[in-house]
């Protein structure tokens, strides 16, 4: 490090080493990379700009580095970033046209859906692997206005990072476990396995959402799906 070089010397944090004259040619270089940066967004088109997957994901990191430097950075020509970014759009649009002819280059890039609910019950297996956990899902359920998961048929995570819900219809609905917070159940409403209901109603678990019909004074059962002991009354 140069030995002339001083720690929290502002006018060099704040300002820098530069003439201030060289404010207006970063306003320069912003609007030219700006401009050639909406061009080639043009150029991707709306498939580029609605679905954030991992390419999506990628071409927002490399455009973010190839097109900010030679804004603010004096020794970084302009050409340098056009041609950096001018690669990555190229070399983008090449993966979309060999994604969309074939599927298995498509999954090995972009992933596959994955089933995070059928038939009503959460799939635990396929949500570890996602590393959702169960209040992301419901919170994503909750935006779609889904109350409980008996409304749902089938549930996927998408490629995109989001849920998408194929539901019952409204003839087929059944009771199902509540997508509410679970901060907001309370304590007297939640059922231990081994203790007898108190009323013969639906009963749906606390952890997965599979629901079975008890009698009065029944004992509670541990879930036949995934042995959890909690339960409480299945929403309709």
């Amino acid at each position: 490090m140069d030995s002339t070089f001083k720690v929290f010397d502002f006018h060099r944090i704040f300002v820098g080493d530069t003439p201030l004259l060289f404010l207006l040619e970063i306003v320069f270089r912003t609007l030219i990379m700006y401009a050639y940066t909406v061009a080639l967004l043009r150029v991707l088109g709306k498939r580029g700009m609605g679905q954030l997957s991992m390419l999506e994901l990628a071409i927002i990191i490399a455009f973010g580095s190839a097109v900010g430097d030679p804004m603010v950075g004096a020794d970084i020509p302009i050409l340098h970033g056009i041609t950096a970014i001018t690669t990555v759009t190229i070399f983008q649009i090449g993966l979309e046209r060999l994604i969309n002819k074939n599927k298995k280059v498509e999954a090995l890039l972009e992933g596959t859906p994955n089933l995070v609910v059928d038939e009503g019950i959460i799939q635990w297996d396929c949500m570890k692997t996602d590393n959702i956990s169960k209040e992301d899902l419901f919170r994503a359920l909750r935006a779609k206005d889904i109350k409980h998961l008996g409304q749902i048929h089938k549930a996927h995570f998408e490629t995109t990072g989001q849920i998408s819900v194929l539901s019952y219809d409204p003839k087929k609905v059944k009771p199902g476990l509540s997508v509410a917070p679970e901060e907001e159940i309370s304590e007297a409403a939640i059922y231990k396995s081994s203790a007898q209901v108190s009323e013969q109603a639906l009963y749906s678990c606390l952890n997965c959402g599979n629901t079975i019909a008890l009698k009065q004074n029944d004992l509670i059962p541990e879930c036949e799906v995934c042995s959890n002991d909690d339960w409480t009354k299945a929403t309709s």
